[in-house]
């Protein structure tokens, strides 16, 4: 197991023990296996970014892990030695998982070197997406060669300051130099992309992946990721006006520099998305529009893969044998409440009424009615609020639609955002909580249950893949001591220890990015 640095006691008022479970059982799991006698290890940790997600510090202070901190700088300081890979933020997980295995490889493989330190300037190097690739287009002559000259960027490695703990020039990923990934998001299925073709039996591979690789990988620890899919997905294409002009804008605007130059860079050169020589913007987005359309339309993307269906084709791969998997849940909703009026809002609903506005003197009628209404919610004779608030909903998307306008005011749901949701997040938890969708090819699962999530994911789709298999994580510790005793360590690997769920921890602070002092860290970075 990895090296822990010792988890500092809980504060009960930050983390309530009835509402973050899963954060108390990873405390609880790590001290038992300390207590079990087993020993730091020196392997990696690779930090791997989830959809959106960029790799250098965005506009030079913002960091995916951390925000305004550096938590990989942190964990080097504590002694581990941390990779954070750098992706296509919007990517397939084919891609994504292409660009892991060459920026990891590339390391100390033809000499020391072969990654980037932490603020030094990024270098591009080589990466293989395979045989195959949706991308190619026999039809345009710029293939093959946007596929043979594709290019990603090196990892970035944190050293710990001790000599003696830092990355030996001499290490090269591989059986006997395995690492451990943390994950967040879609950073997950990601890695589980990875390591389905480590396996060394697809094809479209073999030429990179010559045999089963699968044991290079200790670890794979989930943070809120879409393991089922996610109804994020449903949200944001319910607002999306009609057409890709939008997107259009998008890609062009961010692929126009060259790649060291960029803000934001997309990865998609090797789609076509680039500039060539000295075009106007215009003459760029026109030219690549037909690119942007297909790779979009194909389904090419992380929206596609982390999709509910999407999802789907990715459960069908079976966990490594060689692998310890750990997930980990998050809610940042609570159910609707049952609420009822009171007397000044049934006032207030009255002095719409001319009429009424004068003869409801002092309010009478709103002290009259609000215990009337109250009783008769209650008694289930009148509708509760969230069919009141459903049907306002309905007959305001209807008029909306009438005058042209593309986006539809989400439909309250069972659940609904905290208080203390990152507000860019709220929105979307909303939304979610109020979508009927069946979830397809989740058998026997009811959309009710897709309603609890952290913003971005649904809770329900967090614990691991349909097909798992997935186990209770607050018994790792005392099913590995068994697997060490019988001298057989597959008895825990290739299993998803789920670790339960927390509930005052949202999508954004599940990377660090802490919006509310009821979620801080438990690390003494």
């Amino acid at each position: 197991m990895a090296a822990v640095t010792p988890m500092v006691l809980l504060n009960p008022q930050t983390h309530p023990l009835d509402g973050n479970t899963g954060i108390h059982n990873l405390r609880d799991q790590v001290n038992q296996i300390h207590q079990m006698g087993l020993g730091p290890t020196r392997i990696p940790i690779v930090l791997v970014p989830g959809f959106s997600g960029w790799g250098r510090p965005l506009l030079g202070t913002v960091n995916y892990f951390g925000g305004f901190e550096d938590l990989a700088l942190g964990l080097s300081t504590l002694g581990y030695v941390v990779i954070v890979v750098r992706i296509g933020p919007i990517s397939s997980n084919r891609d994504r998982a292409c660009e892991i295995y060459a920026q990891l490889y590339n390391i100390n493989r033809s000499g020391p070197g072969g990654f980037d330190l932490p603020g030094a300037l990024a270098t591009l190097i080589p990466v293989n997406f395979g045989r195959n690739h949706p991308a190619f287009d026999a039809a345009n002559p710029a293939y093959p060669a946007l596929l043979d000259n594709a290019k990603t960027w090196q990892a970035v490695v944190y050293n710990p300051p001790a000599a003696a703990n830092q990355l030996s020039p001499a290490w090269t990923w591989s059986a006997e130099n395995k690492v451990h990934f943390i994950c967040h998001s879609q950073g997950g299925t990601t890695i589980r992309y990875l390591i389905e073709i480590l396996r060394g039996v697809n094809p479209d591979f073999d030429a990179i992946i010559p045999g089963n690789r699968q044991n290079w990988v200790k670890s794979v620890v989930t943070l809120g990721t879409p393991h089922k899919g996610t109804t994020v997905t449903e949200v944001v294409e319910n607002v999306l006006p009609p057409g890709l002009d939008p997107l259009v804008d998008f890609v062009t605007s961010c692929s126009f520099e060259s790649r060291p130059n960029r803000v934001y860079d997309l990865h998609l050169d090797h789609w076509g998305i680039s500039r060539n020589g000295q075009e106007s913007y215009g003459q760029m987005r026109a030219r690549i529009a037909n690119n942007v359309t297909g790779w979009w339309n194909g389904r090419n993307h992380g929206f596609g893969d982390n999709s509910l269906l999407g999802a789907v084709a990715l459960n069908a791969y079976a966990p490594s044998p060689d692998t310890y998997y750990f997930t980990m849940s998050f809610c940042a909703t609570v159910p609707f409440p049952n609420v009822t009026l009171t007397a000044g809002q049934v006032n207030g609903f009255l002095d719409l009424i001319p009429v009424l506005r004068y003869l409801n003197t002092g309010g009478i009628f709103g002290k009259v009615l609000a215990p009337i209404l109250r009783t008769a919610i209650r008694s289930g004779a009148l509708p509760q609020a969230r069919a009141v608030l459903t049907w306002v909903t309905t007959v305001a998307n209807y008029h909306l639609g009438n005058l042209g306008y593309f986006a539809q005011i989400p439909l309250p749901g069972l659940h609904i955002p905290r208080p203390d949701v990152l507000p860019l997040l709220s929105f979307p938890a909303y939304a979610m909580g109020g979508l009927n969708t069946p979830p397809p090819g989740i058998l026997g699962m009811m959309a009710d249950q897709l309603k609890p999530n952290d913003g971005i994911v649904n809770t329900e789709s967090m614990n691991g893949p349909v097909a798992g298999p997935i186990m209770d994580g607050t018994n790792f510790a005392a099913q590995l001591q068994d697997a060490i005793a019988a001298n057989d360590l597959s008895l825990v690997r290739g299993r998803y220890w789920h670790l339960h769920s927390n509930s005052t921890i949202d999508h954004a602070d599940q990377i660090g990015v802490f919006t509310n002092p009821a979620t801080v860290s438990f690390y003494p970075l």
